[in-house]
């Protein structure tokens, strides 16, 4: 049976630099714990004086350290964060980040618990099978770019300048993962207050003073309950935080899908509509692929299938209009799952070969999703649910031959895809299904901003190590080859910024078995003149697929593509496993309801009205793409 294993840390009593609500705040969430049903919890407090390095550091050693497989580990601190330059290559803003215990802030007093220190002990509990989560209301950083943004009227910051008997610790914490096809172990979830280089504000809110996050963290679980979603939670809190707080953004680093206090997977949808100080937006923009004004997204789960409409693309979000109800104040109150029921983008074409009565199977299943579309030369004729490919010009083309109850896929760009089973109509919905994981790959792989503006001044290195052999083909590729005696190559990703200011970034693996993974870099800042490096500089593992790998001369590709942003971008929408034949694909999921194909209508150009496709240019500047494509060969 699942136990919650949780430690609460706050600390007001600072010596010299008090504060007045992290005590409210951890009482608040240590309340909140034992009020709810389900999994017994295991408490351990540290209040003010209590709270000393070594107290600290006991608690996550030995309190939560007890917690095991299936079990949940809780770290929820309010107190004092700060900051401090370093070199070190895994720091990609060039600040390191600590956490302050109350006795280090006497001269000659204790260290700081540096986010290495602290990472690395969270996610050696979390590697022992435990779901670990980190709630973290400090300043994670006080003195980059927005360390002199003034705060909302009243508000105490929770940061305090590095002190000189801080040294710096030996190097960064362990980092275990490897990159292309290999597996991430577990890592720790994390809900920060504010972006690294922000500050984090406690007030007097609801009549007590507490920080802007915790508070609004509370609320959503409150409303939403201990199971919600990882990702709807961070919805929630991050409006709410941002309507007290303009220079504040709360983070969230882990899976969005994963339910608090589990990880355990919620369904749902990629996008989430949300109400903001700016009005009604889904965290879907251009950066996503969303390409005008005009499109439309519809609330999953609803019965009267209320819609909304976009009025402006932003990089990562959308700001949209409801179109046909008026929100209540109640609504206002949710995050509610959208999904896309209007997009312009053309499907990809799809031309069938082969048996008529197979090719009438496969094409009535490819007319229920509306991200692919029949190519013209199959015909229309005979009853086939022909529809026009828009932009057909610049779409993919994928082509099915069928015959002898098999199906064969061709024109993905990727590995072949085995042949699939035809003898049903549950099958043709399968190899519709593949189709549909294609084109979404596709749409990641091919992102990009048409103004070139950022994307030319952010770039992709791949290095070479002791392990394996790496060199640069004439098409381009980075070709990168197992050792003698069969050991798989090592390189070193990195991420150059150069834009003259901080960028957020995302590292994308697509494989050539039609998945996309962001776990080499997964979301973060990277300083002007900055690299980012993937698996914060530990190497990254190029490894052959199983059954491509005990073959001479087998080899694969990775697709690494870089998305930079001024701000944060939902990720969900990037995540996307490989193909395969006995596991359900995610595509049809993203771009319509579970059971409702058919929802997804495109948007014509010259359709009229304010759903024209087209609509005004990109954020120009704002968000790019770099690319690089690695082979991996015995």
């Amino acid at each position: 049976m699942r136990t919650v294993y949780a430690l609460f840390v706050g600390i007001d009593d600072y010596p010299g630099l008090p504060l007045r609500g992290c005590v409210n705040d951890v009482r608040a969430a240590e309340n909140w714990l034992r009020s709810r049903s389900g999994p017994a919890a295991r408490i351990r407090t540290l209040y003010d004086a209590e709270a000393t390095r070594a107290a600290v550091l006991a608690g996550l050693e030995e309190h939560l350290g007890k917690s095991g497989p299936q079990d949940t580990a809780l770290l929820w601190f309010s107190g004092h964060g700060s900051q401090s330059p370093t070199t070190d290559p895994g720091e990609a803003t060039g600040w390191s980040q600590a956490l302050v215990c109350h006795d280090s802030l006497m001269p000659g007093g204790q260290p700081v618990l540096r986010d290495t220190e602290l990472g690395a002990l969270l996610d050696g509990v979390a590697a022992r099978g435990t779901h670990v989560v980190a709630v973290l209301d400090c300043c994670h950083s006080g003195g980059a770019t927005r360390q002199d943004a003034a705060g909302p009227p009243g508000a105490a910051v929770r940061g305090v300048p590095w002190r000189s008997w801080w040294h710096p610790a030996a190097g960064p914490g362990a980092r275990s993962g490897g990159g292309g096809q290999v597996p991430e172990p577990g890592r720790h979830v994390l809900l920060a207050a504010c972006r690294p280089q922000e500050l984090a504000h406690e007030n007097v809110v609801d009549g007590k003073i507490r920080g802007y996050f915790s508070h609004a963290l509370l609320g959503a679980l409150d409303r939403l309950g201990p199971t919600a979603a990882y990702g709807e939670l961070h919805a929630l809190t991050e409006a709410r935080v941002r309507a007290l707080s303009h220079v504040q953004h709360p983070e969230l680093r882990g899976p969005e899908d994963g339910a608090f206090l589990s990880g355990e997977p919620v369904p749902g949808s990629p996008f989430l509509l949300r109400h903001t100080a700016w009005g009604w937006e889904v965290n879907c923009g251009a950066a996503h692929g969303l390409r005008s004004t005009g499109a439309e997204f519809t609330l999953l789960g609803d019965a009267a299938a209320r819609t909304v409409v976009v009025r402006d693309v932003r990089p990562e979000s959308a700001l949209v209009d409801p179109v046909g109800w008026q929100p209540t104040s109640e609504d206002q109150q949710w995050a509610h799952a959208v999904t896309p029921s209007a997009l312009a983008f053309p499907p990809a074409v799809v031309t069938l070969s082969g048996e008529k009565a197979a090719v009438r199977l496969v094409a009535q299943a490819v007319g229920e999703l509306p991200a692919l579309a029949l190519a013209p030369e199959t015909g229309g004729g005979d009853g086939l649910p022909l529809r026009s490919p828009i932009g057909a010009g610049d779409a993919l083309r994928l082509h099915v031959e069928v015959g002898d109850g098999r199906a064969r896929v061709s024109g993905g760009g990727g590995h072949p895809v085995p042949e699939l089973s035809l003898r049903s109509p549950a099958d043709a919905a399968r190899v519709a299904d593949c189709l549909a994981h294609i084109a979404h790959w596709h749409r990641i792989r091919d992102l990009v901003n048409p103004d070139p503006l950022l994307s030319s001044l952010v770039r992709i290195t791949v290095e070479e190590t002791a392990v394996g052999s790496l060199r640069h083909s004439a098409d381009g590729e980075i070709v990168c080859g197992y050792t003698a005696d069969g050991r798989e190559p090592q390189v070193r990703v990195g991420i150059h910024n150069h834009a003259g200011r901080h960028l957020w970034a995302v590292l994308l693996d697509l494989t050539d078995s039609y998945g996309s993974s962001p776990h080499l870099f997964e979301g973060e800042f990277i300083g002007d003149g900055r690299v980012g490096w993937a698996r914060r500089g530990e190497p990254v593992w190029l490894r052959l697929p199983p059954g491509r790998s005990a073959v001479r001369g087998a080899f694969t590709r990775d697709w690494l593509k870089v998305i930079v942003a001024e701000d944060e971008l939902n990720l969900a929408p990037f995540r996307l496993s490989a193909w395969s034949t006995g596991a359900p694909s995610g595509a049809r999921d993203s771009v319509a309801p579970a059971g409702g194909g058919g929802l997804l209508r495109v948007l014509a150009a010259g359709a009229g009205g304010e759903r024209d496709a087209g609509g005004p240019a990109y954020g120009a500047g704002r968000w790019g793409t770099a690319q690089v494509v690695v082979r991996t060969e015995r």
